[in-house]
This record gives structure tokens, sequence and C-alpha cells, in this order.
């Protein structure tokens, strides 16, 4: 196998979080079994600018023409980068004597993949900033924390799994590190994000109400801090390394409960803030027992992420965050061995700026700033930074702290509602991210969306709803001449909305 340059050592971790989003639960079986050919293909000729722009097109492709607008935001995220990568890749080519190497279209690129994981982090903590994220009775957190405390007490020979994982870890870096520790930081960091996941998920189950309830809403507390406040403090390179810490903790926990996907993603990204000293170690050899010749370390940990897609695409999501954690394990090791060497070169960070980056690249990160914004603008509230954040902005009045009049909404395609009297659920049920709709409300771009999908695929839903004041009744909504669409509009290709709940706090959704 060619060896990997900077440009081929991220282009690997990228091409692994695409893959492991198109296995996940075996949805996607002809694109994913695609891609996996193309990645080993890539692994074996050589991943170049080239080859990765292949690559990109291609996926990009699928997602736009097969998926899109129905997209988890994660996935919406991928399409950025992709963008992103490819028009990079592009104006390289088109100045090649500018970029002669590989290693300077990366370079050219860096600023702006590190601004658009800031604005991932400040944007996703900045719709948790809403009343019901911090109402402990149906915050995220707490169906998060819920899941995390099942894996950590599921006991194994009579020990819950929580001591099984962690406590050797902890055990590991405190023999491994401690006799060379220059950079007491690291190691406590690393320990105490693994002590509170300890403490936290082993107590959990054992709270009162009143107690559990303070705990969730700390960890509520916590997780916005981490993400609108820590999250964007990675563009001072002097905290770049406890922000990368923590950040890496917190992805690592959630990947047990089936954050697998996004956690591939969001450590591509955050690599993007390591020293090149530190960061070229996941492209150095790595001898294996079973192989007869060393392999770079980040073909090992695409490799090991193989196994943990098989474990995500049978939906073992537990297995997968092992199989996935261990990957990155592997991948991280020696950056965490030498950072923390006695006597090893000072951590500088990386700044969001580079010499070769043109101005004209920025401009993307500001696509990414509309694209948090829509909820807030009235143009989604689905598949953005609304997912897992209790955030409510249809309507008049939003439950946000700080625009809780909704004040930015500019279009009203989420308040264009039909309300659905009566339907059978399980016969309209259509694709992974159906919503129950009988007693809801959604917005009638949805609607349309929906009745198209039901029409290709030959279903007949009878159902009875109201809209703007009339009762409507069929036998065959999929059929109707006057809802049914045979061409989607604009409205339904780019705009997504999830069901409307009327009343009370609002739940924790997709």
């Amino acid at each position: 196998m060619p060896a990997l340059t900077r440009l081929g050592g991220f282009a690997v971790l990228y091409m692994t979080a695409i893959l492991l989003e198109l296995v996940e639960r075996w949805r996607h079986p002809y694109a994913a079994t695609a891609a996996l050919a193309l990645v080993l293909a890539l692994l074996a000729f050589g991943v170049t600018r080239i080859t990765f722009l292949v690559f990109l097109a291609s996926t990009t492709a699928y997602f736009l023409l097969a998926q899109f607008p129905d997209v988890a935001n994660h996935v919406n995220i991928e399409i950025y980068c992709n963008l992103l990568l490819m028009a990079a890749i592009g104006w390289s080519l088109v100045r090649r004597r500018d970029y002669p190497e590989d290693d300077d279209v990366y370079e050219m690129v860096r600023p702006a993949l590190q601004a658009s994981m800031l604005l991932v982090y400040g944007l996703a903590g900045f719709a948790k900033l809403n009343a019901d994220f911090l109402n402990p009775e149906v915050s995220c957190v707490g169906t998060m924390v819920g899941d995390l405390a099942r894996v950590a007490t599921l006991e194994r020979a009579g020990i819950p799994t929580g001591l099984l994982l962690l406590l050797p870890l902890l055990y590991l870096a405190y023999r491994l590190l401690a006799p060379r520790l220059s950079r007491a930081p690291l190691v406590a960091g690393l320990a105490a994000v693994a002590a509170t996941w300890l403490v936290a998920l082993l107590v959990w189950p054992g709270l009162d109400s009143p107690a559990a309830s303070g705990f969730l809403v700390g960890m509520a507390v916590a997780v916005i801090l981490w993400e609108l406040v820590l999250g964007p403090m990675l563009a001072i390179p002097a905290l770049q390394l406890p922000v990368l810490v923590v950040s890496w903790g917190m992805h690592a926990a959630l990947a047990l409960i089936g954050f697998v996907d996004f956690g591939a993603l969001a450590l591509a990204l955050l690599l993007t803030f390591v020293p090149r000293g530190y960061a070229d170690l996941v492209n150095a050899p790595m001898r294996l027992p079973l192989v007869g010749r060393p392999m770079p370390r980040v073909q090992v940990y695409f490799a090991i992420c193989v196994v943990a897609g098989v474990c995500s695409a049978l939906g073992r999501r537990f297995p997968a965050g092992l199989a996935f954690n261990l990957a990155a394990l592997v991948l991280l090791w020696p950056i965490i061995e030498a950072a923390a060497a006695r006597g090893a070169a000072p951590w500088r960070g990386v700044p969001i700026s580079s010499p070769l980056t043109p101005r004209w690249l920025f401009a993307f990160p500001l696509l990414l700033l509309l694209h948090g914004l829509t909820s807030y603008l009235g143009l989604r509230t689905a598949g953005n930074f609304t997912m897992f954040s209790n955030l409510r902005t249809e309507g008049a009045r939003s439950n946000h702290l700080v625009l809780p009049g909704n004040p930015l909404k500019l279009w009203g395609y989420d308040e264009d509602a039909v309300r659905v009297l009566e339907i059978d659920d399980a016969r309209a049920a259509i694709g992974h991210q159906y919503q129950p709709l009988r007693g809801h409300r959604l917005p009638v771009v949805e609607f349309r969306k929906l009745i198209r999908a039901w029409s290709r695929a030959g279903a007949t839903v009878p159902v009875r709803f109201e809209y703007a004041g009339t009762t409507w009744a069929t036998d065959d909504i999929a059929r109707d001449p006057v809802w049914g669409r045979a061409h989607r509009d604009w409205k339904m290709r780019l705009l997504d909305f999830r069901v409307i709940q009327d009343d009370g706090p609002n739940r924790c959704r997709w």
C-alpha cells in the first residue's frame, strides 16, 4: 500500500465516518457495500486528492439524490464537509502551482474544517439552551444517561460493565503515563472525565427522585457548558489540549449507546486541532502480530472500525461502541504517550489560520451557520442542531431562554400544518424516521412528502385530518388528486420538519 500523506490520513478517518453512517442498522446495504469497496481500493492504490475527490463526489451524490432532505443532522454536516472538501480540492487542481503537494491541500482546508467544528459545538450547545433541556422530566440528558447507566450496570460475572471497562483504563493510564509525566493536566483530565462517567453511571440508577432530578439538571448544564463554552475554546491554541481531552471523553461515552458514526466524524475533525508533530503519529507504521509487515496506524483504526460497522449493521450498539473506542484508543495512544512523556515538546496548539487558505473558503462555515439558524428562521425543525436538544420553535413562542419570542423567524412553514385526526399509524409507517401522526399536527410540507412516499410505495392509507378549518377524509390519501404530488417542489426537496407537539414540555425527539 502506498504511503499516506497528511491529507491521506485525514481522508481515511473521514471516509471511515461516512462508512459507519452507511452501515448503521444496514439501512443502505448497496451504498455501504460500494463505499467499503471504494475505500479498500483507495487504500490499495493510494489515497490522493484525486481519489479522495472520487469518494467525496460519489457519497455526496448518494446523500443528495437518495436521502436528502430527510437525514440526521450529522449527515447534513457530512454533506457540508463533502462540499467543502471538494471545493478545496478543486481549487488546488486549478491552482496546482500554489498547491503542488497533497499536504498543501490539507493545510489549505484545515482552518475551514476547524471553524466548522467550532460551529458544530457552538450551535448544538445554543440549541440546548432551552427550558425543557433543563427540565429533568423530559430532558434528552435523561434519555442518554439512562442508556449509559443501563450499559454501565449490566453485570458480567457479577461485576458491573462500567467497572470492567473504566477501572482497567484508569489503571493502565496511571501505570503507563505516571512514570513519564511532565503534563499533569493531561492525565488529570483523562482521569476526571473517566471518573465522572464512572460515578455518574453507577450511582444514577440508585438515586431517589429529587436527587436524580438534581443530577440530571447538573448533567444538562455540564453538556451545555461543554458544547457552548468549552467547544468554541478550541479556537484558542493554548486551551486546545484540555478541550480535546474532555471532548473525546464525551464522544467515547456516547459511542457506547449508538453514536458511533458521529463519534468517528468528530474524531476526524478534532484531529485537525492536533499539532503536526503529534498528528503525524497516526500515519506511523504499527506492527501487528498476525501481519507480516507494518501498517499505518490509521489503517489499523479503519480495520477495527469495520468490525464496529458490522456490529452496528446488526443493531448491536454496545459492541459497536466498544470496537470503535478500541479503534480510537489504538489511533490516539501514541499521541497520548508523546504528549504526556517527560521532556516532550510543548503542546502549542494549532491556530485557525494558514497562509495557504483562500478567504473565500470561509464562506463554507457561514453556510453551516445558516444551517444552524434554520430552526429559528422557521425553515426546519429536523435534520439540524435541534436533534436531541428539546428545542421548540414552532409557533409564536419558543422555549429557548435567549430567543423566547422567536425574533428571528421569517418564514412560517412549521405553522402551516394539518392536524391528523384518524390514521392507522402501523399501516402508514414508512422509513426508519416515521413518527406517529394520530392526534398530532404536521407541517404541510412534511405531510405532502409522506403522501408522495406512500404513493411511491403503493400503500393505501385512509386518513381524516383538519386543515385551515376544514376537515378532510379519504380512503386513500396516497392517490388524492388535491393533496397528492407527482413531483417534489423546492420546499419538499430542501425542508425537513418533525411532528409538532402541542401540549406540555417538549419531549426529547430525533
